[in-house]
């Protein structure tokens, strides 16, 4: 299944930090096999939260911007409000945590 999350390079992210805006980001990579599975239940969160940015970063193709927000394991989905990361969520998760945790920002 293809993705619809848009894929970050690192002048993108800085971009969602500046501007201050709420955003779902998930990083992963295509050998990653829980990074498969959760992308899917973002991309069905996303449809109902069009007043946020969800979006993915390659850690293969941005390792510096990973590095810079401390991302050690696969999938790492960041949950930034106002342009501040407030909550994470480290490996595979459930489409009810992930709505958990993005009510935060809403």
């Amino acid at each position: 299944m293809a993705s619809s999350l848009k894929e970050l390079q690192e002048k993108d992210f800085n971009d969602i930090i500046k501007l201050k805006k709420n955003a779902v980001i998930e990083f992963g990579a295509p050998w990653c096999a829980a990074c498969k599975l959760t992308e899917p239940i973002i991309c069905e969160v996303e449809k109902s939260n069009s007043n946020i940015s969800f979006a993915k970063v390659d850690v293969g193709k941005s390792p510096g911007l990973a590095s810079r927000m401390g991302v050690m394991s696969l999938p790492n989905v960041l949950i930034i409000k106002a342009g501040k990361v407030v909550d994470q969520i480290i490996g595979a998760a459930s489409k009810k945590v992930l709505e958990e945790k993005i009510s935060k920002i809403k």
